[in-house]
């Protein structure tokens, strides 16, 4: 009996070691310093040859910019990397997902929370969106519009209107539709600003640029409240393709920088599945803007809407125009930056990548 009991205990302990190994495995991934560390592809378990293929499969639906500005990490190391990767420009509507990081944070801090009515905090919301949560403007499903035409004479539609934060009657009433329109990620701006009575941009350095040791980094204002700047909540915020690595690998990393939880695990987790029923009605033309199975708290993922079948099922990515895109892959330990200024793939991006994808899957061991 006594032996059995001391068999017992030694698988129990072993067990437990074995515990300690995984969770101390888990605190000691890789983490960049100032600079990312390199490796070759075989190095990381990738082919050399197979990744080139794929790589070369992204070039042929890409423009003038091709591959200079791309990026491929896996286990915290970069195996591939353009020429070009510390240019530093506008990364579009990449930035929504920064705007979705900062509503994460002001949540965890018990400022706000996610079916807040978003009138709550700004008052101007208060005659046509009283109903307007802050969960539908992150999802797109506010039907947020604003005052006057578009800003763009070329434009066909609408959206970015000089006036954006001047509420107008609203596409349609909150949660019955979506539609993907810049001038509700303004408001969401304006509004998470009014919540943090502080610069978003200043906000998110303090507590994850600076501690993640992003660099020099800056966000495009729209308009100031009292004095502080309104960052652009759908756009302007300007780096290079290694800073916005770092948080594609930060998202990887479920929000966690070393020993650190930066952004709260529960939210990376739901901003990167599907928030966006697909049951909704779509209030655009433009089909390669459908969230509607795809969309989270501001950032694209594969979702259920099977556009994306070669593609591996946990994928969620930013995504912005002039073909920036930066894809965080949890099944492949890995993260993908593509940025450039140079035009969208005429395809779409979910058709590229899931080609992309398909390829690239050859080449991960």
């Amino acid at each position: 009996m006594k032996q059995i009991y001391w068999i017992f205990s030694a698988i129990l302990m072993l067990s437990l070691v074995q515990g300690c190994s995984s969770n101390n495995q888990h605190e000691t991934w890789l983490y960049p310093g100032e600079t990312w560390e390199q490796a070759t592809p075989q190095e990381e378990g990738v082919s050399s040859q197979l990744l080139q293929q794929a790589l070369d499969t992204l070039k042929r639906y890409s423009h003038r910019d091709g591959l200079e500005e791309v990026l491929v990490i896996r286990n915290g190391r970069v195996i591939y990397a353009g020429d070009s990767v510390t240019k530093s420009h506008n990364i579009y509507s990449c930035s929504k997902s920064f705007t979705s990081m900062a509503l994460g944070l002001l949540i965890a801090e018990g400022k706000c929370g996610l079916d807040d009515k978003a009138a709550k905090f700004e008052p101007i919301l208060q005659e046509n969106y009283s109903d307007a949560t802050l969960r539908h403007f992150t999802t797109m499903t506010s039907g947020y519009s604003a005052k006057g035409g578009s800003r763009w004479p070329d434009w066909e539609s609408d959206d970015w209107s000089w006036t954006p934060y001047q509420a107008d009657e609203p596409h349609f009433a909150p949660g019955t539709g979506y539609l993907y329109w810049d001038e509700n990620m303004m408001m969401l701006g304006r509004v998470l600003t009014q919540i943090a009575q502080e610069d978003l941009h200043a906000y998110l350095s303090e507590r994850i640029m600076n501690k993640i040791q992003l660099g020099t980094w800056k966000w495009g204002p729209e308009q100031s409240l009292d004095k502080i700047p309104i960052r652009n909540g759908c756009t302007n915020i300007e780096m290079n393709a290694t800073q916005l690595a770092r948080i594609g690998y930060l998202y990887l990393r479920q929000g966690k920088w070393k020993e650190e939880q930066l952004v709260p695990r529960e939210w990376v987790r739901a901003a990167m599945v599907n928030q966006v029923p697909m049951e909704v009605d779509l209030k655009t033309d433009n089909r390669t803007l459908d969230g509607r199975g795809r969309y989270g708290y501001n950032w694209w993922v594969k979702g259920i809407a099977g556009d994306m079948p070669d593609t591996p099922d946990g994928t969620a990515f930013m995504s912005g125009f002039n073909h920036n895109v930066c894809f965080v892959i949890p099944e492949w330990n890995m993260v993908v930056v593509r940025m450039g200024l140079d035009g969208n793939p005429e395809e779409g991006k979910r058709f590229v990548y899931n080609r992309f994808f398909r390829e690239l899957a050859k080449a991960v061991k």
